[in-house]
């Protein structure tokens, strides 16, 4: 009588499992990385980062540069993140880089600061002989100017809700001088009543 009933429960839990999995799978679709999804969180989303990355890159393009008849050389620095979210901060300098790329339209020059490691590498290995010589170069490209980016957030919460103004700052600062050439913000400001974990 036992067994009979231990096997009842075994089916009747493995039957509902499945029919948990199901359900779960058929849930999941494919949306518009441009559209904002039903989490409901009120960090950084997938929107915010496409939309920021475009603004950013289409101003930083669209700057007159003091120095005529010269292609400007910018480094992007890793972007800071000091907001309460878990969010991947080369996620945003990634996207950004590419739009850079993009708009600019190879007016000006942008250099891979964190390629810095492999390409010293490389370096020595050309130089030592193992690989051929290809393009040598005395030193490495120096930048003319550096982008630097933060995030930052004033955040609030209650029994009603959470609140969380995130403001995404950039700057265009002369490496010889400090002196700011440009300076833009992005931001967004979400109001929710559910907490959503950000991985």
């Amino acid at each position: 009588m036992k067994y009979q009933l231990l096997m009842c429960v075994i089916s009747v839990l493995s039957f509902s499992s499945c029919t948990y999995v199901t359900a779960q799978k058929g849930k999941t679709r494919v949306v518009d990385v441009s559209s904002e999804d039903e989490m409901e969180g009120t960090g950084t989303s997938s929107s915010d980062v496409k939309v920021m990355a475009e603004r950013m890159a289409r101003e930083i393009a669209s700057l007159e540069w003091p120095m005529e008849g010269m292609k400007p050389r910018i480094a992007v620095l890793p972007i800071e993140n000091q907001t309460r979210f878990r969010v991947d901060p080369k996620l945003l300098q990634n996207k950004l880089v590419r739009d850079l790329v993009a708009f600019a339209r190879g007016k000006v020059m942008f250099l891979g600061r964190d390629s810095e490691n492999s390409v010293m590498k490389e370096r020595v290995l050309k130089r030592s002989g193992v690989y051929d010589m290809g393009k040598e170069t005395k030193s490495m490209a120096g930048a003319d100017y550096l982008l630097k980016g933060e995030m930052r957030s004033l955040s609030k919460a209650s029994r009603e809700g959470v609140s969380d103004y995130i403001v995404y700052s950039f700057t265009l600062v002369d490496a010889e001088t400090a002196a700011i050439l440009w300076a833009g913000d992005y931001e967004t400001k979400k109001v929710g009543s559910v907490g959503v974990v950000y991985q």
